[in-house]
């Protein structure tokens, strides 16, 4: 009866007042132990086309994200994609700008798992891959941003050596107006 009074009252929160909360993860650097894939599992760069030619539409539909400065990382297991993850940077995550990037940061947009595929910890060997790859390639920052609640998805970034750095609090009072933006970094993050 609790439980769904707070939903109730969240969900009428939400109605009125537009927000969002998000945390900010920043890779520490690549684990001394990487989450190697298994026999079956393949990790590599993909392309957009690359995407497209999968049998699962699920997978498809994250195309969008390739092109010029993005890089696409996918699990492949059986010969089939069955995750994906995107960063962004350059001119294309301006497309973006949630948060701010300098030079040689790239900033994790889209982490999937296809349904049948999750709880296996192919989400977090895909982080640990991408980013060893991204930083090899030169980065030398890479970020996430995660919904507050989504417990799944702040597991695997944490399982694969990165930490919370900031929660970026959103409140949009009317339709069509620029949010609010508030930024809490945590104690010694600076950017």
């Amino acid at each position: 009866m609790i439980n769904s009074l707070i939903k109730n009252a969240k969900n009428i929160v939400h109605t009125i007042l537009n927000y969002s909360v998000f945390v900010i993860y920043k890779c520490n650097g690549i684990p001394e132990n990487l989450n190697l894939p298994r026999k079956n599992y393949e990790l590599r760069l993909m392309t957009s086309e690359d995407i497209m030619s999968s049998d699962d539409a699920l997978i498809n539909e994250q195309a969008w994200y390739g092109g010029e400065g993005a890089c696409i990382f996918a699990c492949i297991v059986d010969g089939r994609i069955v995750a994906l993850c995107v960063y962004w940077y350059g001119d294309r995550y301006l497309t973006r700008n949630f948060w701010p990037l300098k030079e040689k940061e790239a900033k994790l947009v889209q982490l999937y798992t296809l349904p049948e595929m999750r709880g296996k910890g192919i989400a977090s060997m895909l982080i640990q891959h991408s980013a060893h790859v991204m930083m090899k390639q030169g980065f030398t920052n890479l970020f996430a941003r995660i919904w507050h609640s989504n417990h799944s998805s702040r597991k695997a970034f944490e399982k694969s050596n990165w930490t919370a750095v900031s929660t970026v609090i959103e409140i949009q009072p009317v339709a069509g107006i620029k949010p609010f933006r508030f930024r809490i970094d945590k104690k010694g993050f600076s950017q």
